[in-house]
């Protein structure tokens, strides 16, 4: 009785009704591989000292995927670029770059997760894991990680706010 709906002129109702709905659905269940793709820049630290810095995104989405996951993907490609780039110049990273593109994310994080089993050594080594999913959404930046990177994301901040490409709110 206090649910009050944000369409005006609809009439919210919540059940139960007499009324009933038929529903069909056509599902297939198959098994069929979940691909990831992986995309790894060797770093020139001696495997022992490598402490792998690890990009990621989903590419499947449960409806059109415009901030998530496709905005993060757009960054994951960049990235990719830009470090193409790079490399034709001869650049070459201290750390190992892994950019990592997982599939069947909305299905239960199966990508990700499966290649996290398969290569727990690596995941345990990595010194970062950066997750770009929903990468842009809206037109307030927010920043969710971990305490021990709050220092970088102060140094980012300040930089933006004084260089003036970012307004102060």
């Amino acid at each position: 009785d206090d649910f009050i709906g944000g369409i005006d002129g609809l009439t919210y109702t919540v059940g139960p009704s007499a009324n009933l709905v038929r529903v069909v659905t056509h599902n297939s269940f198959v098994t069929t591989p979940i691909p990831n793709v992986i995309a790894t820049i060797p770093g020139s630290l001696p495997p022992e000292e490598d402490q792998p810095v690890l990009l990621g995104n989903h590419r499947d989405a449960w409806v059109f995927g415009a901030a998530d996951p496709n905005s993060g993907t757009a960054v994951l490609l960049e990235v990719a670029r830009g470090l193409g780039a790079l490399l034709k110049t001869g650049w070459r990273p201290q750390r190992t770059i892994k950019l990592l593109s997982w599939s069947g994310e909305e299905y239960g994080l199966l990508g990700s997760t499966g290649w996290g089993e398969l290569n727990a050594d690596a995941l345990a080594r990595a010194i970062v894991y950066i997750n770009v999913d929903t990468a842009v959404s809206g037109d307030l930046l927010t920043v969710a990680a971990t305490p021990s990177l709050s220092s970088v994301w102060e140094s980012v901040m300040a930089d933006l706010v004084g260089s003036g490409s970012m307004p102060v709110v």
